[in-house]
């Protein structure tokens, strides 16, 4: 009987190592058939969920090498720098108030974000500046801040991420002497670009707030 015994686990050892040389794809040591179930139900849960957040499928990309690299872009690119903004030619917006003419730089921001970096900041000083020497002769300006995302994320998400990007500069302007009572706040979400190319670059520059005067 021990006999027996000790050729069956010696038979069940062999395959077990065979079957074990025959796949790669997952290592147990000790688990059942059971555990690795479990564990290859997960990993494609994991798998579909990353897929919904980016928002990509077997549509929207051409291979998972691309959809790889992009998000990576997205992780690592997050601010627009200065070269991309002179490159642009899309920085700012004019606006006519009885005939004169004033072009207020927009700010950008980084990826899912709703703050602004120091050179951001700086910009909107500067609106502001421009903003406060035209209020002075006309008393009835207003400041449409209009808040924009790239075309990550949802409508409603983004929608709401504008708004917020729109108060960030919103808070800013009054930082520097303007008015809150002069200001309007307003979220396009991801529907209004000024870049629709599928690149890095491009949404770079459509997460921003652009700056409208209003006789």
């Amino acid at each position: 009987m021990k006999i027996t015994y000790k050729h069956v686990l010696t038979g069940l050892l062999a395959v077990g190592l065979l079957g074990g040389c025959a796949s790669k794809e997952v290592e147990y040591e000790g688990a059942s058939s059971a555990d690795a179930n479990k564990t290859a139900v997960a990993e494609t849960s994991v798998d579909n969920k990353m897929d919904q957040i980016a928002g990509l499928d077997e549509e929207s990309v051409e291979s998972e090498d691309m959809a790889t690299d992009t998000q990576e872009d997205m992780q690592t690119t997050n601010s627009i720098s200065a070269e991309d903004l002179l490159n642009s030619g899309i920085n700012s917006v004019t606006s006519d108030i009885n005939g004169q003419t004033v072009r207020l730089s927009s700010v950008h921001f980084a990826f899912d974000n709703y703050s602004l970096s120091t050179s951001m900041r700086e910009i909107a000083t500067q609106n502001a500046s421009k903003i406060d020497m035209v209020a002075s002769s006309y008393d009835s300006l207003k400041v449409k801040l209009e808040g924009n995302c790239d075309e990550w994320g949802t409508d409603e998400y983004n929608y709401a991420l504008g708004l917020k990007r729109a108060k960030t500069a919103k808070d800013a302007l009054v930082a520097d002497g303007i008015d809150e009572n002069r200001i309007i706040l307003i979220s396009f979400g991801e529907s209004n670009p000024v870049c629709t190319d599928k690149t890095v670059a491009c949404w770079k520059l459509n997460r921003r707030v652009d700056y409208r005067l209003l006789p």
